[in-house]
């Protein structure tokens, strides 16, 4: 599989569709599907385009936005992850290691789920469905909350999009193993392909953090690429 020839593909298709790509690496190994981008200018998806087909641009370290905490909290993450600490003082380089992108298509400053959005969400989702790159990464985290569901009552869109199961099995408690609930604000949910080559994380935005919500996803995600984790976030 050649990645490059898929996220090309990808890039076309966004420009026909007017989907926004998101940037990083594209042969990274991580996905993250966030809310939205904050970024509300017109010429956003072009944008992001332009510097997605730049090799030298598309993953490069950024300069840090102190308000961006959503971004920050993505660098602590993927440190986590690859147990690592970032070169830069002023910069962020977590694209290096994860492609990014958003759940709904339309930039906005406010998460509100208004019909147009629901719309909107229900074509990206079928966009990503179809998009070969997006179901190429073995690992994808759903940053978006309740931007995407997968129960009976609103439909198994996580299940469909990404073709994967919530991981049900119990444990010696009799619950799920793959919920991870510490409260009504932070959760997390795991589910995988059957061959379990790919493993699909949904969350809440990750604008906030709960440290043992950070250190035991990275755990799993670290168990499913074979890494050895650190156990914190520097």
């Amino acid at each position: 599989m050649n990645k490059e020839k898929l996220f090309e593909k990808y890039l076309i298709d966004c420009e026909l569709q007017k989907q926004i790509s998101g940037q990083g690496n594209p042969n990274a190994d991580i996905l993250i599907i966030g809310k939205e981008s904050t970024d509300t200018s017109k010429d956003l998806i072009s944008k992001t385009i332009i510097r997605c087909r730049d090799i030298n641009e598309r993953d490069a370290p950024r300069l840090i936005e102190f308000s961006n905490h959503t971004w920050a909290n993505y660098q602590k993450l993927i440190n986590i992850i690859y147990n690592r600490e970032s070169v830069f003082s002023d910069k962020w380089d977590f694209e290096k290691y994860a492609f990014t992108t958003e759940m709904n298509n339309k930039p906005s400053k406010r998460s509100r789920l208004t019909k147009d959005i629901k719309e909107g969400i229900n074509q990206r989702l079928e966009f990503l469905k179809q998009s070969e790159f997006i179901q190429s990464f073995p690992v994808v985290i759903l940053a978006c909350s309740n931007y995407v569901s997968n129960n009976e009552e609103k439909g198994y869109k996580i299940n469909e999009t990404f073709r994967v199961k919530f991981d049900d099995e119990r444990n010696e408690e009799g619950q799920p193993v793959g919920k991870h609930f510490y409260n009504k604000n932070y959760w997390f949910y795991t589910h995988h392909s059957t061959d379990r080559a790919k493993l699909v994380i949904h969350t809440i935005q990750l604008s906030q953090i709960k440290k043992e919500l950070f250190e035991d996803m990275a755990s799993i995600i670290c168990k499913h690429l074979k890494l050895t984790c650190s156990n914190s976030g520097k």
